[in-house]
């Protein structure tokens, strides 16, 4: 990092709370310091076609056990079919509708009073990503859980910046002052 900050695990370990990850791109493991972390889960199956119902199970397993605080579950199976098929193909639509499954399934097993926040790490368009075209920077922001206002489509633009400091705001933390996204503040009642 150009400027390094204490990032959203670090800020909710030092308030105390739990954090897991479970993923399945190998990069991901530098979204936190070492020993932030209660609980740590990566396969290396991002090509799979069913890689990410293998990190969904796991979490399905761990999660209800642990209890963390706060969990980050990566499913990174749909960039491939993007890189592989192109973004929109049949392939791709056909690979996210095995991930919304695995998504399904997950979410069964969560207790009723979790918040969600679901988003894509990107968008892309052909067979890439990376540009500043629309089809690339813009993506699904889902949340929803107690004090979330349901179905409400956010009039607001809402950044990546913005997820770190909205998740601090649902774990009851004080977001790193010089953070540079905001509470989406709009998405509650």
């Amino acid at each position: 990092m150009a400027r390094p900050l204490p990032g959203l695990v670090e800020v909710a370990r030092a308030a105390g709370r739990r954090c897991a990850f479970f993923y399945n791109w190998e990069p991901l493991r530098n979204l936190s310091q070492p020993g932030s972390l209660t609980h740590s889960f990566f396969r290396d199956n991002f090509n799979s076609p069913g890689g990410d119902h293998y990190i969904a199970g796991e979490a399905m397993r761990a999660l209800p056990v642990d209890r963390p605080d706060f969990a980050f579950v990566y499913l990174g199976t749909v960039d491939v079919a993007g890189h592989v098929s192109g973004w929109m193909s049949p392939g791709y639509l056909a690979q996210a509708a095995r991930v919304d499954e695995a998504v399904g399934a997950l979410l069964a097993v969560l207790p009723s009073d979790t918040h969600v926040l679901m988003q894509a790490d990107h968008g892309g368009h052909d067979r890439s990503h990376g540009s500043d075209i629309p089809d690339d920077i813009l993506i699904p922001w889902i949340l929803a859980g107690p004090g979330v206002i349901a179905g409400h489509a956010l009039q607001s633009p809402v950044s990546l910046l913005d997820t770190a400091p909205t998740i601090a705001r649902l774990l009851g933390v004080a977001p790193n002052a010089e953070w540079e996204g905001h509470v989406s503040v709009e998405a509650f009642i």
